[in-house]
């Protein structure tokens, strides 16, 4: 097991941006993005097959692009390369690449649940609508918190999340995973500041 002394806080980074890993990931970095990119759409491939989801083709390329966004997403949100890229700012970035460093623009373009109750529920739309507004209204208490109080108000949002994709708003079938990963992946793996650790060397 190495030591903590074999990693430092480090703010800066060069090259080529990477809005997915953030710019500078290393390899293991991008490697556990990747493999986590195939978790969700896996168990809803088993949920089509084994639990006889009924999907026409259209809605199951359009279940496996979510289910491979999010649940990569999530992951790659909480890299430290990640966290470093979405909450710092780099004098030689375009405008395009700044605008993608909104929080609150970056997580309203989350329109996942009002696109996945059209497709999947077009009789039960509004439902979409109303997580979509649940998910923002959670991102603005995140923004608007201090930075001390971002992380626990952020979990506070995700388990109201849990409870209410559990008792209240119930989720089409094949995306239980939907709303609390969305979530996690948003409320704190995106809007939460944490120090970027690096590693030495490497």
């Amino acid at each position: 097991m190495k030591d903590d002394k074999d990693e430092h806080i480090d703010w800066n980074y060069s090259g080529k941006t990477n809005l997915l890993f953030g710019t500078g990931a290393n390899a293991s970095e991008r490697m556990i993005v990747w493999a986590s990119s195939f978790v969700v759409p896996l168990f809803f491939l088993y949920a089509y097959f084994f639990k006889e989801l009924q999907l026409t083709p259209l809605q199951l390329v359009i279940g496996l692009f979510v289910a491979v966004d999010i649940g990569g997403g999530m992951v790659a949100n909480s890299l430290n390369s990640c966290k470093r890229f979405y909450h710092s700012l780099n004098k030689s970035e375009s405008k395009i690449e700044r605008m993608y460093k909104n929080h609150f623009l970056f997580s309203c373009l989350h329109i996942h649940p009002i696109i996945i109750w059209l497709v999947f529920d077009p009789s039960n739309w509004e439902n979409g609508l109303i997580w979509y507004g649940l998910f923002i209204t959670a991102v603005l208490f995140v923004l608007k918190a201090p930075l001390y109080l971002k992380r626990p108000i952020s979990m506070l949002m995700i388990l109201l999340a849990i409870m209410i994709n559990e008792y209240a708003l119930y989720a089409i079938p094949g995306f239980e995973w939907l709303m609390p990963v969305l979530f996690i992946k948003i409320i704190y793996g995106h809007l939460v500041k944490e120090e970027p650790y690096r590693p030495i060397k490497g």
